[in-house]
């Protein structure tokens, strides 16, 4: 098959998963290549380009009959005029975690570029936001970007604990967790490789230490297991999905916090017995179900017949289909609060939002997968509401993410980060701004007009979009 893959990151780095030996590659940091009379890669600019021109560069033998595009919340790689291609085309989500408006951002290019299917491989807990917004063909497909890595054997680690990849200015809480692990006196060595070495690294270290940018399922979780390390990792909500592909405990380690962190890895390198078997059942199960060669089948099966195995079915959100969203704007406004609460999580360890008991609950819903957030109700008044509520996160299994504060002494000490209420309850809240004045104040009901209330209590908008305020 002839395939034309697009991406925004450049060859050494995470490069496009390997689909047909002579595939394309096109992107605003591949270079223009050759291989004898055949095309190798096109550079593209950033941003916006039509992706028509890209094809006409190509000679005809060469003219695409799938073309697969990644995108992410860098907008570096966005090819407009899809439906010019006449072929099979397929949008690969990524970043849904961090930048600016980043599922907004992502889901407005779907819905402009007639894509046949949509697939998210790190964030499964955003693939609901992109089925209430009308799109047909969404999937999950975890492990789509990691290619077979041939490695010599590796008798026993000799690396006591590694972790291999970034820690810059997008991974604060990654180094945060390092320099913590590190205070502590653990072994760790710190380091970024190419991807060969880095597998090879992964398969000679004892404990192999993750830590995502923000709840998502990255290519480390993976990438650890295929090479037959043992993976300590942080815990992820259960929308990431981590959970239906490994088993904790028999695959892989959660830790909870820094401090978990720092008790399980000294655990771990005590105990080389275990931690072996842990990583040979973790490399065993990935060949089973994570294999590339059967991700690459289960892609194919997704494009060609719409047909996802059981364990990425997306229904297994029960988010999913409730509540339906007739209204685009409405939508619209939930994921502008949940990208507020979700670059929260990224910017603290722990965060704690109150929210009134009248605010529509699928706002918390979207909110429940965001597992370093905690989500407290005001349930002290208002008992049809609080009973609405309550039913409402049983329907969809979201009980377990969301804690109802009964007595009124609960609420006020705090400490909380922000507050979620509506126009006509946020005055009843006030109080929680002068105990915790750097808290930010999230009106859901909020319209294109401010009340002028909100602004004579001193609250200003944080930006243009999104109902969120704080005060100067």
């Amino acid at each position: 098959m002839r395939i034309l893959q697009a991406t925004q990151s450049p060859p050494d780095y995470i490069p496009p998963p390997t689909l047909a030996p002579d595939q394309v590659i096109c992107g605003p940091q591949y270079p223009d290549r050759r291989d004898s009379d055949s095309v190798r890669s096109i550079a593209t600019q950033k941003g916006a380009y039509d992706i028509a021109e890209v094809v006409a560069r190509l000679p005809s033998g060469q003219r695409p009959e799938l073309f697969v595009c990644r995108a992410d919340s860098s907008g570096a790689n966005m090819p407009r005029n899809v439906a010019s291609l006449g072929c099979r085309t397929a949008l690969i989500i990524g970043d849904t975690h961090h930048l600016r408006n980043p599922i907004t951002s992502l889901l407005a290019y779907a819905l402009a570029e007639p894509y046949d299917v949509v697939i998210l491989d790190y964030t499964r807990q955003h693939a609901h936001f992109f089925l209430e917004a009308g799109l047909k063909r969404v999937y999950w497909l975890p492990g789509f970007n990691v290619d077979r890595v041939v490695l010599p054997p590796v008798p026993r680690p000799d690396i006591p604990m590694s972790f291999v990849g970034q820690t810059g200015e997008f991974h604060r809480r990654r180094h945060a967790v390092i320099e913590a692990l590190t205070r502590a006196g653990l072994p760790l060595k710190v380091g970024e490789a190419d991807r060969a070495n880095a597998r090879l690294i992964h398969a000679r270290t004892q404990i192999n230490l993750n830590c995502s940018l923000n709840g998502d399922l990255n290519l480390r979780v993976f990438e650890v297991v295929a090479s037959g390390g043992f993976l300590l990792t942080d815990r992820l909500g259960p929308e990431s999905g981590l959970d239906l592909l490994l088993k904790e405990g028999r695959h892989y380690v959660a830790y909870d916090g820094i401090e978990d962190c720092i008790e399980k890895s000294r655990r771990y390198l005590r105990d080389r017995v275990e931690a072996a078997a842990i990583a040979r059942a973790g490399k065993a199960r990935y060949e089973r179900v994570l294999a590339p060669e059967r991700i690459r089948a289960d892609f194919l099966a997704l494009l060609e017949r719409g047909i996802a195995r059981p364990e990425f079915d997306l229904k297994r959100d029960r988010r999913i289909g409730w509540p339906k969203v007739s209204d685009r704007a409405a939508l619209m406004a939930r994921i502008a609060v949940y990208e507020v609460l979700q670059a929260l999580q990224l910017s603290r360890e722990r965060s704690a939002v109150l929210a009134s008991a009248s605010v529509d609950p699928a706002f918390l819903i979207d909110a429940g997968d965001l597992v370093r957030v905690g989500i407290a109700v005001d349930a002290s008044s208002g008992e049809t509401e609080v009973k609405f509520l309550a039913d409402f996160l049983s329907r969809v299994g979201m009980e377990r993410a969301v804690r109802l504060l009964r007595r009124s002494e609960e609420i006020a000490p705090g400490p909380w980060d922000a507050l979620v209420t509506t126009r006509a309850e946020w005055r009843r809240h006030e109080h929680v701004f002068a105990r915790n004045p750097q808290a930010v104040l999230i009106l859901a009901d909020l319209g294109d007009i401010v009340p002028a209330d909100i602004e004579a209590a001193g609250f200003q908008r944080l930006s243009t979009r999104g109902p969120v305020f704080t005060r100067a």
